[in-house]
């Protein structure tokens, strides 16, 4: 290991707990601004009965900015869904290979997903828009695709992070 590894990993992680600060903020005004539209939403329907037409499609279009920050966020939190069993079992001996071979799955899996957000997603020009108001999903998916892409770059330094450590304790595996 080289003799600046551990200031290299936390000032790595301090730079992509920025960039996930970045988004965290603005999921976080994502969220509010979709309480705000299903506030305005409901009471317009419910209290002055008279429901406003495309608030539906506002909604989708801010929950798939909530969703990429979302995303980016939780991948330098480790708060994504995992399984630990083979560690129960069978411990750092096993995880070592097994982590390479999950986190190169999870690097192209989320490298595919980014990059179909950025130039497939919409498919027919039809369905990249959305039902009443046709605002074009496109740019939304784009920024999803962004969140993707953050994911599939925590990922890919975790794997040269691991291989790093490939012998010792993995810094970024997930705690027993």
């Amino acid at each position: 290991m080289p003799p600046n590894a551990d200031t290299q990993t936390s000032s790595f992680d301090r730079l992509t707990g920025r960039i996930a600060g970045g988004f965290a903020i603005v999921g976080a005004l994502g969220v509010t601004a979709l309480m705000l539209i299903t506030l305005v939403g409901v009471f317009w329907r419910y209290a002055l009965n008279n429901p406003i037409f495309g608030i539906g499609d506002l909604s989708v279009m801010t929950l798939t900015i909530v969703a990429a920050c979302a995303v980016a966020y939780g991948a330098t939190k480790q708060a994504h869904v995992s399984v630990n069993v083979i560690t129960f079992f069978f411990g750092r001996r096993v995880t070592r290979f097994t982590d390479v071979a999950m986190r190169l799955a999870a690097v192209f899996i989320t490298g595919l997903a980014s990059y179909a957000l950025f130039t497939k997603a919409c498919g027919f020009e039809k369905a990249c828009i959305t039902e009443n108001l046709s605002l074009e999903h496109r740019n939304f998916y784009r920024f999803l695709g962004l969140g993707m892409a953050f994911y599939t770059f925590i990922f890919a330094s975790h794997l040269v992070i691991g291989l790093r450590h490939f012998n010792g304790e993995d810094p970024h595996e997930p705690e027993e």
